[in-house]
């Protein structure tokens, strides 16, 4: 795992780097580099935060430790949010965000190489009960013999009844991202970066200790998924109406001064990020669990983070085709709906087994006296 999260630390800078050039000059290649460097980063890094998400937690910290995972995930965007609204709060018009913005995205991004060669591999992990992990690499494995491994886990119930989801929880990005650019100021979107990060971070540790009260596990999955399906319909309901809205009465430059559309337009969707970041949350706990083995915990991240990617390449395409806002929201929405009933059928599936007993430890005890 650690040499992967190295990998996944070593990409993004580049790509930073290269739309600082590109809003200062026109420089194109840099940014083509940058896109394919940080491609292959966040394939690594989004695959190997995940692993350790799901596969270092015990049962009864699955959710916390999931939901600091993700909060810390928001940290940086806290931080890079917060400048941007400093360096661009008094450009109340539309346009491009200040240049010094990159910098500083870069500067955050360059800090994470180091950081990462602090992770612990699984092996070194001492649980509260003096257990330690085995690794999640099988010795010997040849290549042929992972990919059959991962084609098996890929046929499992639980990842093909969650496909739908992994790819539509990310599809409605390319559209906020969109709305927000057409119709709002700078400084309202650099203050949407921030709450962004606020809200999503929020959300992520309110979650986390839901998800860890002392509650049968299937009743948690069920409840947990109804109440995510309840949040995310009405998020994509109150979308659809205001898009409307705006393609019958088109406006761009709103912002928080002198414009009652703003409150109209732009608060509830701070409300609904709840909705999308509990989704995130709600996929990471429901896969730790289910029984997976150890040696498949990476598997499971590697399909969630690929089809996740998937539906936003998707979403990207469908946005690049047509200029239509509500086209590319319909989409999103119906990508949503569609994953309804097979998620519902799989959480109604599920049992009351603790996690703990389907994972691999070692035989010695050491890290008793590390409690």
């Amino acid at each position: 795992i650690k040499p992967v999260v190295i990998i996944g630390t070593s990409g993004y800078v580049f790509w930073s780097a290269g739309l600082y050039q590109n809003s200062k000059d026109g420089t194109q290649w840099l940014v083509l580099f940058g896109a394919a460097t940080c491609g292959i980063s966040a394939a690594a890094l989004w695959t190997g935060e995940a692993t350790v998400a799901i596969l270092y937690p015990e049962d009864g910290q699955r959710g916390r430790f999931i939901g600091t995972w993700q909060l810390w995930n928001k940290f940086g965007g806290i931080i890079s949010g917060s400048i941007t609204l400093a360096m661009n709060y008094k450009t109340q018009k539309s346009g491009g965000i200040s240049l010094n913005t990159y910098i500083v995205l870069i500067a955050i991004q360059c800090l994470g190489f180091p950081a990462s060669f602090l992770l612990s591999p699984p092996e070194k992990l001492i649980r509260k009960d003096g257990k330690k992990l085995k690794s999640n690499v099988t010795k010997d494995e040849t290549w042929k013999q992972r990919f059959i491994n991962l084609k098996n886990v890929f046929l499992k119930k639980e990842v093909l009844f969650l496909l739908p989801l992994f790819m539509s929880n990310v599809w409605f990005l390319t559209w906020q991202s969109n709305y927000v650019t057409h119709h709002f100021t700078v400084r309202v979107r650099a203050l949407n970066s921030l709450l962004t990060a606020i809200i999503n971070g929020a959300t992520d540790v309110i979650a986390g200790y839901l998800f860890d009260v002392k509650m049968k596990k299937s009743l948690k999955v069920k409840n947990s998924w109804l109440i995510t399906v309840v949040l995310m319909v009405s998020f994509f309901i109150y979308s659809l109406i205001i898009q409307h809205e705006f393609d019958v009465t088109p406006e761009s430059g709103i912002d928080w001064t002198g414009n009652p559309r703003y409150y109209r337009s732009y608060v509830p969707f701070q409300i609904f990020k709840i909705s999308g970041e509990l989704v995130f949350n709600w996929v990471y706990w429901v896969i730790g669990a289910y029984h997976f083995h150890h040696s498949e915990i990476a598997y499971v991240s590697g399909l969630i983070r690929s089809f996740e990617s998937l539906g936003q390449c998707f979403s990207f395409l469908i946005g690049a085709v047509n200029d239509s806002d509500m086209v590319n929201l319909a989409v999103a929405a119906g990508a949503f709906f569609l994953s309804i009933p097979s998620v519902t059928y799989l959480a109604f599936q599920s049992d009351d087994v603790e996690v703990s007993q389907k994972l691999d430890f070692e035989d010695d005890q050491e890290g008793d006296d590390s409690k």
